[in-house]
């Protein structure tokens, strides 16, 4: 055994890798770990049970309220690049990517975005997550 640790505490979800560290929703805020040691760099955000993909060396979250935040894989800090408010009402459903378009869902709707143009994420604001 390398180490072991009760953090993060995954619920309808999977943690993803980049580079060394692990990224995961730990009680629904994202968390980062060191995956050699165990060590936490940083925990932020407010996702509920949300959802979380890695693409290229973006988090793109899928938050429990509908909203997708794009964050930077960087251990060094909490860093949101940007949010969309993509589905109303609750899901816990994940998202699917392909051929640049983000698909989301709840219980009574889809949504399918195409990520190609920037201007579908709207600039991140300083917020309380």
């Amino acid at each position: 055994q390398v180490w072991a640790s009760k953090s993060p505490k995954l619920k309808f979800n999977s943690a993803v890798m980049h580079s060394g560290y692990v990224y995961g929703l730990d009680e629904g805020i994202l968390t980062c770990l060191n995956l050699e040691n165990g060590k936490r760099m940083w925990k932020k955000g407010r996702y509920g049970y949300g959802q979380l993909l890695l693409v290229d060396s973006m988090l793109l979250i899928l938050a429990e309220d509908g909203s997708v935040e794009l964050v930077k894989a960087d251990p060094e800090a909490y860093s949101q690049v940007a949010k969309l408010q993509a589905i109303s009402g609750q899901t816990w459903n994940h998202p699917a990517l392909a051929q640049g378009k983000l698909f989301v869902r709840n219980s009574e709707m889809a949504a399918c975005f195409d990520l190609s143009p920037v201007s579908e994420f709207l600039p991140a604001e300083e917020t309380d997550r």
